[in-house]
């Protein structure tokens, strides 16, 4: 009976894979050594060959297979070129060759056969591997190595260059892809105005989650590659300075928006609360949860059950210290919302102006290049060159693409058309001036009853203007609640808003407010907040 052999061929890099020619020289040596033993190669015994690492730890697909292949009489014996090619990891080595030994499989190098209950032949093939496993760290640091020196001059050293970038490898300068930034650029303004991601990224034709990342991570100046290899104790992130996409205050803002949805923006509520997750207790740090009992009446109570117990457990009544915030709000930064809309509305901002037509440019521009792209798809299709699935998903694309190229620049087109001319700017900037004076004149009151009696949207807008962000410490911005040992005022609230302001003040049981006899001068923060 002839001897049934499963050949181990293999290569360390895919480049060697693809040129084939280190694939076919083992594959022809391995079926001589198989001829001179008089043993054949089984057709399904030649899957265990290809492209794999050499360096250890690195996971073997095609040996595992083999190993777990050993056990199913589909061969009798293994066969590899030389030892290298059998492992370079000495405890791996051994593993295999237990595995080997244990299905009875016999084990050849060449047309050598190693006995695998041999000491000796075991001691030689444990030495090989040894030998084989210091070549290739060796290449291994010598190689990651060298990366992160050309890293450190500014050279990338793997993988894709950073979205909208080029490099020119003859005079090692990074460029700009002016397309891809205005693409960037577009998607950075249109989510910034409140545009659906999702619906961003098919006008673009680019991956949601890919633009997400861009967006996020990598449209700054800054190119972070990450060097890890555990086992020669190497763990070096370096940093190359890169052209921009997006400035570093838009980037920010993109964050910022980032965390307000994932936070106050996030969900629908069966109920409405004025104050949702931006009230805190200041003992815990936890946000306090809205509730609603059977007689309509809202609440904020501390959360149950969370990894940090909190003492605090009463219930705070939600009209009363919404009303009391919304008060705190207005008498330090004046009515802000009335300001910023006369303001907009009257001093039209001209760089918006102007960005908004060399959007509506390049869109109509990407829309021309989609549209031929179409057209390109239907000439070969018209040919025969595709076939009719391939022709169906790619049309489709397109179609989606154009409708959404098409939607973005009716609604340009829409907000171009109510820019007023010249002579309305110097009326309205006039009317401007004289609302900002009105404003900073007289005294607040009259806007305060004004805003509590304001629709629910409008109370929410201007708490969401005034708890958007962070502290310096890094903390929320938003109510912080603190229970005193005061029975006639036993709650204390910090309001911690923009500018740095810290306000606090009172609510007894009856849900009474009071605060101190201070407030900064309206006028001062007004100005600074404009």
């Amino acid at each position: 009976m002839l001897l049934r052999f499963a050949p181990l061929i293999r290569v360390s890099t895919e480049k060697q894979a693809n040129k084939g020619e280190s694939l076919r020289t083992q594959n022809a040596q391995i079926r001589q050594y198989v001829k001179s033993l008089d043993g054949v190669i089984p057709d399904n015994c030649l899957v265990y060959s290809g492209q794999e690492h050499a360096t250890p730890d690195i996971e073997r697909v095609k040996l595992e297979r083999l190993l777990h292949d050993s056990s199913k009489d589909k061969f009798d014996a293994v066969i590899v070129c030389d030892a290298s090619r059998w492992s370079r990891d000495n405890l791996k080595s051994k593993e295999g060759l237990n595995v080997l030994r244990k299905h009875g499989i016999r084990f050849f190098v060449g047309t050598m056969e190693y006995d695998l209950y041999n000491p000796e032949h075991n001691f030689i093939l444990g030495m090989s591997a040894e030998v084989g496993e210091l070549q290739a760290r060796q290449q291994s640091l010598k190689s990651i190595t060298n990366r992160i020196e050309k890293a450190r001059r500014g050279i990338p050293t793997g993988g894709k260059i950073p979205h909208g970038r080029t490099y020119d490898k003859e005079t090692n300068q990074w460029g700009i892809d002016s397309e891809k930034k205005k693409n960037i650029e577009w998607a950075a303004r249109e989510y910034l105005n409140g545009e659906s991601l999702v619906e961003i990224s098919k006008v673009l034709g680019m991956n949601f989650t890919n633009l997400w990342k861009i967006l996020t991570k990598r449209s700054g100046s800054e190119y972070e590659i990450s060097f890890k290899a555990p086992k020669l104790n190497i763990n070096e992130t370096v940093s190359i300075q890169i052209p921009p996409l997006l400035d570093r205050e838009t980037i920010l803002a993109i964050k910022k928006q980032a965390q307000a949805n994932k936070t106050y923006h996030h969900g629908e509520m069966k109920y409405q609360y004025l104050l949702s997750r931006m009230v805190f207790c200041k003992h815990c740090g936890y946000a306090l949860m809205g509730q609603t009992n059977h007689g309509k009446t809202q609440y904020y109570r501390h959360p149950r059950q969370r990894k940090n117990e909190c003492t605090v457990n009463s219930f705070i009544p939600a009209k009363a210290l919404g009303e009391a915030v919304i008060t705190a709000l207005l008498q330090t930064f004046g009515d802000v919302e009335r300001i910023e809309k006369a303001m907009q509305k009257a001093i039209p901002d001209f760089s918006k102006i102007n960005q908004m037509h060399d959007d509506l440019t390049h869109l109509e521009d990407k829309k021309k290049i989609v549209i031929q792209q179409r057209d390109r798809l239907v000439k070969l299709a018209a040919i025969g060159a595709l076939s009719d699935d391939e022709v169906t998903k790619q049309i489709k694309s397109f179609r989606e693409q154009l409708k959404s190229l098409q939607e973005s620049i009716y609604i340009l087109e829409q907000d171009l058309e109510t820019v007023p001319d010249v002579a309305q700017i110097k009326k309205q900037s006039l009317f401007a001036g004289r609302v900002l004076v009105d404003i900073l004149k007289h005294p607040s009151k009259k806007a305060i009853d004004k805003m509590l009696a304001a629709p629910f949207e409008k109370q929410r807008k201007l708490i969401e203007y005034a708890f958007s962000g962070k502290d310096r410490k890094g903390n929320r911005l938003g109510v912080y609640v603190e229970k005193t040992n005061d029975p006639a005022n036993p709650w204390k609230f910090e309001i911690r808003a923009i500018l740095d302001q810290v306000i606090d003040f009172y609510l007894d049981e009856a849900g009474v407010t009071s605060f101190p006899t201070y407030l900064p001068r309206q006028a001062h923060l007004l100005l600074c907040s404009l």
